[in-house]
């Protein structure tokens, strides 16, 4: 099977580690990570987030559709991480395995149904009370300048990603984001934070649970 992100991998850390790095620190914030945890990236791209929370004292699963990926993440992590191949929305972890799953900048590069069938198989690993951390493209409204100037940039990135991710993201943001994917998910937001101007979401989810009447 072909690599599609064997050039990106090379190029990762150079070009995307110093926007990414900001939103981390902000997800870290809004949910920082516990010693103990078993923390799930999904779409863990060259390890960075797996690293830090490594270094937090979190066992650690790193999984990518990409060999390019998952090698670079070897060569950063070493044995300190878990890595697994991922095909599609699958993830190949045990249920009720993982207090914290992560999901960064991945829902709005796939189609809708594979975005619908990640976040219910980062529900299903989930322990009783375990989070699933998401941070993708906003929705909510755009800020001047920041939002605008985030939304730029993003869109000339989709575009330069090739047209069936392009096309994805569009759609992403066409459809209405984060919100509709959660319900469909059968999850809730338990905290939602607009960051980079509105351009980004951060958001904290769990499964939908129907409240219990007291006797």
């Amino acid at each position: 099977m072909t690599d599609a992100y064997a050039i990106q991998a090379r190029l990762y850390d150079l070009v995307v580690e110093p926007l990414n790095g900001p939103l981390r620190a902000a997800a870290h914030r809004l949910c920082p990570p516990r010693p103990g945890w078993t923390v799930l990236d999904v779409g863990c791209g060259t390890g960075s987030a797996l690293a830090e929370y490594a270094a937090a004292g979190c066992h650690v699963i790193g999984a990518d559709p990409s060999p390019a990926m998952i090698a670079q993440a070897r060569d950063r992590l070493g044995g300190a991480a878990d890595l697994r191949l991922i095909d599609g929305s699958r993830l190949p972890v045990d249920d009720a395995s993982a207090d914290l799953v992560l999901v960064s900048l991945v829902l709005h590069s796939v189609g809708r149904d594979e975005a619908v069938g990640i976040l219910r198989e980062a529900a299903r690993v989930l322990v009783g009370d375990g989070r699933v951390l998401v941070v993708d493209f906003g929705t909510s409204g755009l800020r001047f300048p920041r939002g605008w100037l985030g939304r730029g940039i993003t869109v000339l990135a989709e575009l330069a990603a090739g047209p069936r991710h392009a096309a994805n993201s569009f759609d992403y943001l066409r459809r209405g984001g984060l919100p509709a994917l959660v319900d469909e998910a059968g999850l809730e937001a338990q905290a939602v934070r607009p960051t980079a101007g509105g351009a980004i979401t951060i958001a904290v989810l769990a499964p939908h649970r129907e409240p219990t009447n007291s006797p």
